[in-house]
């Protein structure tokens, strides 16, 4: 299967926290403008740490953009870093590749140290033909260099703050983006003459990258973008396409680009992005009415019901919810079954859980099931839905619409906390895309 991947690729820069090290960077800041509170980008060494207590102190994750070479090169020389692939659609791409399919990934900032971290079963355009990435790396044109910082904390590690210290709530991210080449969404000639010209012969598209652009410029950014998707799906009505919403910089820019989303088949958030866009949706109800009574302040249950309510508003035939506990999805009937799409989500699920507890999506996932997943899925069988007599998921239908949940596996001292949400989408997605080209033959 040949499947879009699109867009930002980057070099992420890793910093798995240590006080020390956190601590000689706030001694540097002003006491009286460090507050825990998520700023709108990062203009300072106070935004930086504000937004860290933010995040540390809530346990959730974000991406915010710092708006200087200057202030990107001062952290970049703060912290001990280890670098890794970044960029949403580099790790899928990556994984894909492991897992078979045959991506084709847009890499306009190519250089050789981002490429040796690719799959060489990536394929990158060059002038109508797919290249390895370590090959495409020597042709001119594409080569410079992006950065992404992340700082990596788990439940419990600790932070200065002129309150005092603040504990991380639980296991997450948070990523200061000095980018401007992802920012814009830069496609190059060769990836959109390659997909322009062999669109027939594609099978899906997974696509993201659309939460980086800046306040001051996404109207310009998005058009040519969507319109790009508009021309694959208008050439290839066949074409399913994914597109991964991303913790954008403001609910107003999230709102305006949900506006855009036409020709999407489907759309995948977390908690925190389902939040800012469900909005005023109102909400279907998808299980029996005499369950009503025993959902009444189900965390579980909100998220399904705001993930349907947001399908129904954009008009798209899928939407699905990846969390920490569990994967969401409520789509409609008819291009794959109940256990086929059981199947996908336990596999985007359990290559997150080997990632997190290994290093590696195909590594061995651990054994514990998530306890507040798999409770969710008692809760939602007790309500009527179905086991599907394999693996650990349950679904219900009801008016042409399929619910299915998936628990997660619990990896109780996670190697890695990025990228979690992009290897189950990337797997999941794989499934899923098996799934529809076997209906058709």
């Amino acid at each position: 299967m040949k499947i879009i991947c699109a867009y930002p690729v980057n070099l992420d820069a890793v910093y798995d926290m240590e006080e020390d090290s956190i601590s000689r960077f706030v001694q540097g800041a002003d006491p009286l403008e460090l507050k825990s509170e998520l700023k709108g980008s990062i203009r300072s060494r106070e935004d930086l740490i504000s937004s860290l207590l933010y995040c540390m102190q809530q346990g959730s994750g974000a991406e915010i953009l710092v708006e200087s070479q200057e202030l990107a090169e001062k952290i970049e020389a703060s912290f001990p870093w280890s670098f890794r692939l970044g960029g949403n659609a580099g790790i899928m791409a990556n994984l894909l590749a492991e897992l078979g399919a045959r991506p084709v990934l847009n890499a306009p900032a190519l250089e050789p140290r981002l490429a040796a971290l690719l799959h060489p079963g990536v394929g990158i355009p060059v002038s109508g033909r797919l290249m390895q990435p370590t090959q495409a790396a020597e042709r001119p044109g594409l080569s410079s260099e992006v950065l992404h910082f992340v700082f990596q904390f788990k439940e419990s590690d600790r932070i200065p703050s002129p309150q005092g210290p603040i504990s991380a709530a639980k296991d997450n991210r948070f990523i200061a983006t000095y980018d401007p080449v992802n920012t814009r969404m830069v496609s190059n000639q060769d990836f959109d003459a390659y997909c322009q010209d062999h669109i027939q012969d594609i099978d899906g598209a997974i696509l993201s990258g659309f939460h980086l652009a800046p306040r001051d410029r996404y109207r310009e950014i998005f058009p040519p973008r969507i319109e790009q998707i508009r021309s694959w799906k208008e050439a290839n009505p066949n074409i399913f396409i994914h597109v991964e919403m991303g913790s954008f910089q403001s609910q107003k820019i999230a709102r305006h680009f949900l506006r855009l989303l036409e020709k999407a088949d489907s759309l995948g958030l977390n908690e925190d992005e389902l939040e800012t866009a469900a909005g005023k949706c109102s909400y279907p109800d998808l299980l029996p009415s005499s369950a009503a009574a025993d959902t009444s302040g189900s965390q579980w249950q909100e998220r399904m019901q705001k993930a349907a309510g947001l399908r129904e508003h954009l008009g798209i035939f899928r939407v699905s919810v990846h969390t920490r506990d569990y994967i969401l999805s409520i789509m409609e009937e008819g291009k794959i079954t109940a256990k086929e799409e059981l199947l996908s989500l336990q596999k985007g699920a359990d290559a997150a859980a080997a990632l997190a507890a290994t290093g590696s999506a195909k590594g061995m996932p651990p054994d514990e099931i998530n306890p507040r997943g798999l409770e969710a899925k008692r809760e939602f069988c007790r309500q009527g839905a179905e086991a599907a007599g394999v693996g650990r998921g349950a679904f219900h239908k009801r008016d042409g619409l399929m619910v299915s949940l998936m628990p997660s596996l619990l990896a109780r001292e996670p190697r890695i906390t990025v990228g979690l949400g992009d290897t189950a989408t990337a797997a999941t997605f794989n499934q899923e895309l098996q799934a529809i080209k076997k209906s058709r033959i």
